[in-house]
């Protein structure tokens, strides 16, 4: 008997939860879900910020080097690049040359690029100069220049699918929901004292500023992310960053045609003054003809 009153009063110390303790712990985990629900949303927008931004700081690096080396060699570049579009006029009725990776058919309004040479192309698309007086989908002429009295600049822009990042956006099933972002390259030589000034009773000095007119050029790199498309409509989005860079060497323009050799001494397309295709060539240096004498 001793026992058994024993074990009752241990039960009687072991009364569970009432209603009204119930009801205030789930008031106090559902407000606290309110709030984990509410941060959520914004944590999430956070990191696919971050993450965003992380990608176009390594994509922005790897575009600016590999423009103001010249590189020829990057055909991986046709996975990463959807397409190239150059507006000789910026805003005017003249049409719109664009340039893919992919065969034109009959009725597309695009080129493609050279085949075998497509890395090379993209390159030397977006390192075409703002001035370069492009007249045709394919021919250039007064260059190089030293002023470009039509006041008419190219816009050059890419649609780009991201470079670095995941691995899983790289996958083909996956390109079409891939990051991707609008790249505007704009090649301009740097402005020097001559721009600002009358050097006509000096020779030295006009000699020395077409010089540097030649072989000194600010490369300016703008992504804006991430790319929508609407319809037909390719469009970008609110985000933008900006990266620049000087380079103190001569852009040359080189006939891409596989027809003709390459110069096994330099490694280097044939040089063709009417060509779209430009590279930088960080070693060499332009002299205007009035400098050298001639």
């Amino acid at each position: 008997m001793k026992l058994l009153k024993n074990n009752a009063a241990h039960l009687r110390g072991r009364d569970g939860f009432t209603m009204i303790e119930l009801a205030i712990c789930l008031g106090i985990i559902a407000f606290a879900l309110v709030a984990i629900i509410g941060v959520l949303p914004v944590g999430i927008n956070v990191q696919k910020d971050n993450r965003e931004e992380t990608v176009i700081n390594q994509d922005g690096m790897f575009w600016m080097e590999a423009i103001r080396s010249g590189s020829t060699g990057m055909n991986d570049l046709t996975n990463h690049v959807v397409f190239i579009e150059i507006d000789p006029a910026q805003g005017s009725n003249q049409k719109v040359y664009r340039w893919e990776p992919l065969a034109a058919k009959p009725g597309d309004g695009h080129m493609e690029l050279p085949r075998g040479v497509q890395g090379a192309a993209i390159i030397g698309l977006l390192s075409m100069p703002a001035q370069a007086d492009l007249v045709g989908p394919v021919t250039v002429r007064n260059w190089p220049q030293i002023n470009n009295e039509s006041r008419i600049y190219n816009r050059v822009q890419a649609k780009v699918r991201a470079i670095s990042g995941s691995a899983v956006d790289k996958g083909e099933a996956a390109r079409e929901m891939a990051f991707s972002y609008r790249l505007t390259s704009e090649v301009r030589p740097i402005r020097t004292m001559g721009d600002w000034g009358n050097l006509s009773g000096n020779k030295l000095a006009v000699d020395a500023n077409r010089f540097r007119k030649l072989n000194f050029y600010e490369i300016k790199l703008t992504f804006q992310w991430p790319e929508y498309r609407f319809g037909h409509e390719e469009r970008p989005g609110p985000n933008k960053k900006v990266f620049r860079t000087v380079v103190a060497g001569r852009l040359v323009n080189r006939n891409l045609n596989l027809l003709n050799s390459l110069d096994l001494t330099t490694g280097q397309f044939q040089e063709d003054i009417t060509s779209p295709f430009f590279f930088f060539e960080p070693n060499r240096f332009s002299v205007p003809k009035v400098v050298a004498g001639k």
